[in-house]
C-alpha cells in the first residue's frame, strides 16, 4: 500500500506553519484535507487539497466531516502565543481553544478506527524559558505562561487519551520558527537593519535555538508514517545556535546592509523594554518593543534536538544560513 496515497487532515492549515505544510506534503504526494475557518479558504494553496470549514476551534467544534476517511491528523490548529500585554490574562481563550479544542478533537478521532497517528505540534514554552539553559527531552516541563501552560496541558490529555487506543501519537516542540510569511522579532530586525538603524545589541552574549519552516515540515513529513516516532516527544531545530549579534549579522549580509551596533548596558535594555509595556498598555498600540520582545533579543534558550535526529535518522536539509536567505529573499520579492 503507497501510504502517500491515504488522506492526511491538517488543521490550522491557513496559519504560517499549516500553508507551507500543506504546500509541502502535497508537493511530495500526500492527499491533504485541510481546515479553516471564516467565509471561503485561501485560493492560492495546491488545487488537490480539499477544504472543510470547522469554524472556531473549541470544545464544540464539529470534526465529524473533517475526519471521514482520514488515517493521519497533524494538529496546528490553535490560538498562539501574543507578544506583550497581548498574551497576558487570556488563560481561558488558550484553555478553550489549545486544551478544549485539542481534546475535543480526540475524543471524535477515538471512534475513528481509520486514523493511525495524531501529530501534534506543540512548543518550547512549555519550559521556563527564563532559565538560561539549554533544553532536552528529559528536562522537566514548566510552563510559565497561559500559553505555554495551554500546550502542556494539551500534550497531557493526547497521551493520557490515546494511551490504549489503536490511535497513537507524536508530539514535536518546535523552537522559534521563522520563513516566509511569519511575523516576529526576525522581520522587525529585518525592517531596522533594512533602515541603517544602529542597534543596541553589541554587548549581548546570548545563544538561541531557531528553527526554519522549511525544516519544520520535513520533519513533520517524517512523523507521519515512521515507526519509531510513535507515542514519542521530540524537540527540533535547525541544530545550530546562533547570537543576537550573530543573527543580525547575518540578516544584513541577506538583505545587502551594513549592520551598525551599540554597546547598550542589558540593564537599560530592560528600562527601555518596560516604558515599551507601559506604553503599549496605555495607547493599546506595539511597536514591537517591550519586555517580551527584548527578553527574546537577550537572553539565551537552546534545546537539544538530537534525538529526533537519531531515532529517525532526520537531518534538516536546510542550514540556517539556507534558511534566512530563503526567508528574507522571499520578503524582498512580495
Amino acid at each position: 500500500m503507497n501510504e502517500k496515497k491515504i488522506l492526511v487532515l491538517v488543521t490550522g492549515a491557513t496559519g504560517f506553519i499549516g500553508r507551507h505544510l500543506c504546500i509541502y506534503l502535497s508537493g511530495i504526494g500526500y492527499r491533504i484535507r485541510a481546515t479553516f475557518r471564516g467565509i471561503s479558504p485561501p485560493n492560492d494553496y495546491p488545487e488537490n487539497i480539499s477544504w472543510v470549514n470547522v469554524g472556531d476551534i473549541g470544545h464544540d467544534t464539529k470534526w465529524t466531516d473533517a475526519l471521514d476517511g482520514v488515517c493521519y491528523v497533524i494538529h496546528l490548529a490553535a490560538l498562539a502565543h501574543q507578544i506583550g500585554e497581548n498574551g497576558k490574562d487570556r488563560k481561558n481563550e488558550f484553555y478553550e481553544v489549545n486544551v478544549s479544542g485539542t481534546e475535543n478533537l480526540i475524543k471524535e478521532i477515538k471512534h475513528k478506527e481509520l486514523v493511525k497517528r495524531f501529530i501534534y505540534i506543540s512548543s518550547v514554552s512549555v519550559y521556563n524559558q527564563d532559565l538560561n539553559k539549554n533544553i532536552d527531552e528529559l528536562t522537566a516541563c514548566n510552563p510559565v505562561s497561559d500559553y505555554g501552560y495551554s500546550k502542556y496541558e494539551a500534550e497531557k490529555i493526547i497521551q493520557k487519551s490515546l494511551k490504549e487506543t489503536e490511535t497513537d501519537w507524536c508530539i514535536l516542540r518546535p523552537a522559534l520558527v521563522y520563513g516566509s510569511g511569519n511575523p516576529g522579532n526576525m522581520e522587525r530586525l529585518q525592517r531596522l537593519i533594512s533602515l541603517g538603524l544602529p542597534l543596541p545589541f553589541s554587548m549581548i552574549e546570548n545563544k538561541r535555538s531557531f528553527i526554519f519552516v522549511g525544516n519544520l515540515v520535513d520533519a513533520i513529513s517524517k512523523c507521519i508514517i515512521h515507526p519509531l516516532a510513535s507515542r514519542r516527544v521530540y524537540l527540533i531545530s535547525d541544530g545550530f545556535d546562533v547570537s543576537t549579534k550573530d543573527l543580525i549579522n547575518k540578516i544584513g549580509e541577506v538583505i545587502g546592509k551594513r549592520v551598525v551596533l551599540l554597546p547598550v548596558p542589558i540593564s537599560i535594555l530592560k528600562l527601555i523594554g518596560r516604558i515599551g509595556d507601559y506604553f503599549t498598555k496605555k495607547t493599546n498600540i506595539s511597536f514591537g518593543i517591550d519586555t517580551y520582545s527584548l527578553d527574546k533579543l537577550t537572553t539565551s534558550f537552546t534545546v537539544d534536538s538530537s534525538l529526533i535526529r537519531t531515532n529517525l535518522n532526520w537531518l534538516p536539509p536546510y542550514s540556517i544560513d539556507d534558511g534566512l536567505k530563503i526567508t528574507l529573499t522571499s520578503k524582498k520579492k512580495s
